[in-house]
């Protein structure tokens, strides 16, 4: 698998006074830039992770989130995905789109989010 080693030219989130964007989080160990595992399980986890670390820089958490992005790099992944997905927000669910395409890196899932800040 391909690791990231370059800084690109983007925020991992940026906010305007009442919502926080995400950008794109995959399952890239932020220290190494490497990919943590191979399987969607391994990944959604880290993807989690780092989502959550950025969350909590701003002093939110994943009840804050509103809108959820979710890229999948194959169609059978989304009844799995769902299943990991569901141990990380409650009801009401924040609104949600899947998207299935290739993935950098050779990730298996991508997700970016919108937070509020109040």
């Amino acid at each position: 698998m391909e690791e990231k080693t370059a800084v690109l030219p983007f925020s991992s989130a940026t906010k305007t006074d009442s919502l926080l964007f995400v950008s794109g989080q995959g399952g890239l160990d932020p220290a190494t830039g490497k990919v943590v595992g191979a399987s969607l399980e391994e990944q959604t986890a880290q993807t989690m992770d780092n989502i959550k670390t950025i969350l909590a820089e701003h002093g939110l958490s994943f009840s804050h989130v509103k809108k959820v992005n979710i890229y999948l790099s194959q169609r059978g992944l989304y009844s799995a995905f769902n299943e990991l997905y569901a141990h990380y927000f409650q009801a009401p669910y924040p609104a949600r789109t899947t998207v299935y395409c290739d993935l950098n890196y050779d990730l298996l899932v991508e997700i970016d989010v919108i937070a509020s800040l109040k």
